[in-house]
């Protein structure tokens, strides 16, 4: 059965560039028809098609729904009827000895905004939503999050974060590389929904994912984590927010359980303790070791996803690390005294349909509204013609207007 969510989301008609780059087209039908999206693969530098590679679409509920192999010159047609539960993925199997160079991350900010509250002609603020379930009226007051889309219209967008991940983990390290030393937040602050420490630009707070620099811009914590792994909660989750060049924004996310005592997060908690009971309070903090945060492995899950607070804009590249690290039993009592009394325990947005999402592999996301999909295109390269011990892949790129429309 349909949610009502998913039903809203069919009237919704959005564009998003990301790192599963989504098609828009213009909306005809929603009764079950025949429907086509076609596309070519080709060798990276070489301007030729690659054939005979298996093309997969899968739809909302992550069922196989068509799959087609590619001609001698690279050209694919998938064929399949479309029932109006868009979105739908496109995947490419890389055959062996290759390796998608395209699409990857997102290289452009994520896009979504609060809307406009028609009692006083303003966009909504933070103050319009909350945890707490139970309203989802903004003119009823603050809503839980069954009424976040009310203010953040991003939220009916497919492709939403968080999400519970049932699948194998991967080596992230073959596209992140995390320069995270000790660093000074220019501020720690309580702004009614999570505490938060934030940074300046700096080495010591940098990172590089897939060739791209990013710098830290903040870090805030979830109680429960909210990606699930196998339908696992962990106690908490960090979320390391990064900003690319070109205004991407890339989360490195870190789940922590109960174990030994984390020095690294201490300097959080004390500054939280002492002054920051009260929602809209700040403080500052010494150093912070920010690798004592992160766990020595790289194992995690990649995929396409959003803020998951209002405004919940997307596409955010999301890396999700597998290993936890750990805080003790009084560390945990301490962030849990001060989150109550805030009024943000929990703080946990509820999973969110993966929509045809594969966790570790890059796709296109295809919002079919009852036209043909043209041009729907993939990249590879052989392994070892790109230099360098990691791959540097790049991007797919749009023009000013990132809509591919039909072309019937």
């Amino acid at each position: 059965m349909q949610t009502v969510e998913r039903q809203a989301r069919r009237k919704a008609r959005v564009a998003v560039e990301g790192l599963e780059s989504r098609v828009v087209l213009t909306k005809s039908s929603w009764a079950p028809a025949p429907a086509v999206i076609t596309g070519r693969i080709e060798l990276e530098g070489a301007g030729r098609g690659l054939g005979g590679v298996m093309v997969q679409l899968l739809d909302a509920d992550d069922r196989l729904v068509a799959r087609a192999k590619t001609g001698p010159r690279g050209q694919y047609i998938l064929r399949f009827r479309d029932r109006g539960d868009a979105p739908y993925v496109v995947h490419a199997a890389a055959p062996r000895a290759f390796v998608q160079t395209s699409p990857t991350f997102t290289t452009s900010p994520p896009d979504g905004s609060y809307a406009t509250d028609p009692a006083t002609g303003l966009p909504y603020t933070r103050a319009s939503w909350t945890y707490r379930p139970g309203n989802d009226d903004p003119a009823a007051g603050p809503v839980g999050p069954e009424g976040w889309s009310r203010v953040a219209p991003a939220g009916l967008r497919p492709f939403q974060s968080p999400i519970d991940i049932a699948a194998p983990a991967t080596d992230l390290g073959r596209y992140l590389t995390i320069h995270y030393a000790s660093a000074t937040p220019t501020r720690v602050e309580n702004n009614g929904a999570e505490i938060k420490a934030e940074f300046s630009a700096s080495t010591a707070t940098s990172l590089d994912l897939d060739g791209v620099s990013h710098h830290l811009v903040q870090l805030h914590f979830h109680n429960p984590a909210e990606n699930l792994v196998d339908g696992r909660a962990y106690p908490m989750e960090a979320h390391f927010v990064n900003q690319g060049e070109g205004g991407a924004l890339s989360v490195v996310a870190v789940f922590l359980e109960l174990g030994e005592r984390n020095e690294a997060l201490q300097p959080i908690l004390d500054a939280a303790t002492a002054d920051l009971a009260a929602p809209g309070s700040s403080t500052t903090t010494g150093p912070i070791d920010l690798a004592g945060l992160l766990p020595e492995s790289r194992d995690g899950w990649f995929f396409a996803g959003s803020l998951t607070a209002p405004p919940l804009s997307g596409a955010l590249n999301w890396l999700v690390l597998k290993t936890p690290i750990t805080l003790d039993a009084e560390q945990l009592r301490q962030y849990e005294a001060v989150a109550a009394g805030a009024g943000f325990l929990p703080n946990a947005r509820p999973v969110q349909p993966r929509d045809g999402r594969v966790v570790n592999r890059f796709g296109v996301n295809v919002a079919y509204e009852g036209s043909p999909v043209r041009g729907v295109d993939f990249a590879f390269a052989r392994r070892g013609v790109l230099a360098g011990p990691q791959p540097r892949f790049r991007p797919m790129t749009f023009t000013p207007d990132p809509m591919i429309r039909s072309r019937s």
